[in-house]
């Protein structure tokens, strides 16, 4: 019995020393069958066989998928013109691998091709939620930042406010949002722009009310009659055209001041309007705020004159920059665009626009032959009789090609003008 005792170790390592060989032995032939499925996939693909080179890049992946020979199969449909494959192939490795970059690598240079700038971005929307970076997708998604698509036609915009946009159809205007959908119909005869959520409007029947962003009347006009262009609502203060002069009123239509034949709306707590001859400027009290008077005050496409705390005035056929208290910044220019926000004008110098920040220095020599300010980090300037789009630091990022062009919107897009239509230029890196 003693000897029995000594022998069940040794059976049961020999046993043990068995089973290690047989699944070494066993691992071994499946990797040599591996390559040899492999080797004769490889053969049958440079001998441009697809249907055997199929069949043995399957086997081979029965035995040991990966990722790697996820990709090369991959390569193999694009290579034989299997795109629709390659594509759904794709996707399939990103269900298998969702956190390994080369997934994401191999299905966005496949759109890239494509040109199919939505996906690709879709792509790295999902590469974002999981935390998974690749250099090689960053530098296919830069070189795709400013491609574009248009969408509507429209015969004549505005410029975009609290989201919307004034558009016209026909002969009646209406709003649509930043991704170019018409939120409100095109049915009045005139419209504003939206502030604290309301813009003013006309209708057919010559009434003057304001309305929310769907369309519903919002506030209507209880005392005031005969107004034939409303200005919109700042901080419960607007202005009517009534007489032929402009007017401003509290939220109760209460009378604050007026008698002005041509006069900006109320934006930023300052107005500009024309006494006489010259051109004066008032906070929303009606009080005068410098105590001078101006050939010209530049107004923007909302009739807003005081943006980034400043305000472009003119006289004696030169403008320069001020702020609410009169204060000149600067140089003295040609002309000049009211500020959009807080970066850069657009100023006209020696026959040539180019940009000045609040202080007055010029951050973008004049070069072009018209400009905007900028807005959202672009702005629009024209080229050889043709607009286009610069960033912050002057360099061309959408081609001049266009016949005129608005301003861009924080969600990417901008109105321009194709020969006799106004379509919404879209950047797919925003909206896809």
């Amino acid at each position: 019995m003693k000897n029995y005792k000594f022998l069940v170790p040794v059976i049961l390592i020999g046993m043990f020393a068995l089973s290690v060989y047989t699944l070494y032995d066993t691992k071994a032939s499946a990797l040599e069958q591996y390559n040899e499925y492999l080797s004769a996939a490889r053969s049958y693909r440079s001998q441009d066989i697809s249907v055997d080179a199929e069949e043995y890049y399957e086997k081979a992946l029965d035995i040991n998928p990966s990722l790697e020979l996820y990709v090369e199969i991959g390569e193999f449909y694009i290579e034989t013109g299997e795109t629709r494959t390659a594509i759904k192939w794709g996707k399939e490795i990103i269900e298998l691998y969702p956190k390994e970059s080369g997934s994401y690598e191999f299905l966005m240079s496949i759109y890239n091709e494509q040109e199919d700038y939505a996906a690709c971005f879709d792509l790295a929307d999902t590469m974002e939620s999981l935390e998974v970076s690749s250099s090689v997708c960053d530098e296919i998604l830069s070189s795709m930042e400013y491609e574009f698509f248009l969408n509507g036609e429209f015969a004549d915009v505005g410029v975009f406010s609290g989201g919307l946009c004034p558009v016209m159809i026909g002969e009646k205007w209406g709003y649509v949002d930043t991704s170019g959908s018409q939120t409100v119909s095109c049915q009045y005869v005139e419209v504003g722009y939206y502030s604290s959520s309301i813009a003013p409007v006309l209708d057919s029947d010559g009434n003057a009310y304001f309305i929310d962003e769907s369309g519903n009347k919002k506030k209507t006009l209880q005392t005031l009659s005969d107004v034939e262009h409303l200005g919109f609502m700042e901080n419960g203060t607007f202005s009517a055209f009534i007489d032929g002069v402009w007017n401003f009123y509290n939220d109760s239509e209460e009378f604050l001041f007026g008698g002005y034949e041509t006069a900006s709306v109320i934006g930023n707590g300052v107005v500009a309007a024309m006494d006489g001859s010259n051109w004066i400027l008032l906070d929303s009290s009606g009080q005068d705020l410098t105590g001078t008077t101006y050939d010209d005050v530049v107004m923007d496409e909302k009739s807003i004159v005081y943006r980034n705390e400043r305000i472009f005035v003119c006289q004696d056929d030169e403008y320069y920059m001020i702020d609410s208290s009169g204060n000149i910044f600067g140089d003295k220019y040609e002309a000049a665009c009211v500020f959009n926000d807080s970066t850069y004008a657009a100023v006209r110098i020696d026959g040539q626009w180019g940009f000045v920040d609040k202080d007055g220095n010029i951050v973008i020599e004049a070069q072009y032959d018209d400009a905007r300010s900028f807005s959202n980090g672009f702005a629009a300037v024209k080229i050889d009789g043709k607009w286009g789009f610069i960033d912050l630091d002057g360099n061309v990022v959408i081609e001049p090609q266009f016949d005129d062009a608005k301003d861009f919107t924080s969600a990417g897009s901008v109105f321009v003008l194709n020969e006799e239509s106004w379509e919404l230029l879209r950047l797919y890196k925003y909206n896809h």
